[in-house]
């Protein structure tokens, strides 16, 4: 992960932080997450490789974000719920004021020593965030590698299941919308959920639903809880792609 990506994340988590603060403590509603990470990412601008898009639809940057921000919810300092937004608490808006810059923020994150004068290009900023901020790709083979060893753990917390619910149960002899129904393969090289499936021609509504369940289901634009995501497809294999950390789901054809 390039030095910029890490900076970059580091400004970023401070700006979420910031955001979250400034929202009126005695409102009933939360902020979106789609409000607190495009309000993130307009302060700090994606550049270079974070604006790359990655196969799930969304950039490099976006995801590395999403994937920091764990670390937030894990210290304690902001609170996701997933109906009603994200929060920050008062160990959040204390770590504001303790931690002035990105480099002692992102140290403290992760249970380090805070160092008293540290700018985001140290390398503590590069110790600290690598974890948070990975985006896997899929390692060369070497000679005598064992593929099912070299491969490391997932950097996001992942669902136990992900299945493709939808209108297409006629198609492949199975009941319409089950949400334990056409399941997904999680590709620990590139973190996706990934599922083939070959249709005829027509156009299909569907959604994700997680660990065989509605309970927690992911729709149109991402959204928990969703519309449903239409697509026209002219027959034959296509491919879905869900990606947790996001929550974005796309279908692509000879994908």
């Amino acid at each position: 992960m390039g030095s910029d990506t890490v900076e970059n994340t580091a400004l970023r988590l401070r700006a979420v932080l910031e955001i979250l603060a400034a929202e009126d403590p005695s409102a009933t509603g939360k902020v979106s997450k789609a409000k607190v990470l495009g309000t993130a990412l307009d302060r700090v601008p994606l550049a270079g490789r974070e604006a790359e898009t990655l196969a799930s639809g969304t950039t490099r940057g976006e995801r590395a974000l999403v994937n920091a921000t764990t670390k937030l919810v894990k210290a304690g300092w902001i609170l996701k719920e997933a109906r009603a937004g994200w929060s920050i608490t008062n160990e959040g808006r204390q770590a504001l004021k303790d931690f002035p810059e990105p480099a002692h923020l992102s140290a403290a994150l992760n249970g380090k020593p805070v160092p008293e004068a540290v700018s985001p290009a140290e390398e503590v900023v590069e110790e600290a965030l690598r974890d948070a901020v990975a985006v896997p790709s899929a390692p060369a083979e070497q000679h005598g590698s064992h593929p099912e060893t070299d491969i490391p753990e997932p950097s996001f917390p992942q669902p136990q299941s992900v299945a493709l619910a939808g209108d297409f149960g006629a198609a492949l002899g199975t009941e319409d919308w089950d949400p334990a129904g056409a399941q997904f393969a999680f590709d620990r090289h590139d973190e996706l959920w990934k599922l083939t499936l070959d249709l005829p021609e027509g156009t299909y509504a569907y959604k994700v639903a997680l660990n065989g369940s509605w309970d927690e289901n992911y729709g149109f634009d991402a959204h928990r809880d969703g519309g449903n995501i239409e697509t026209r497809h002219a027959g034959g294999p296509l491919t879905f792609l869900y990606d947790h950390a996001t929550h974005n789901v796309v279908a692509k054809v000879n994908a």
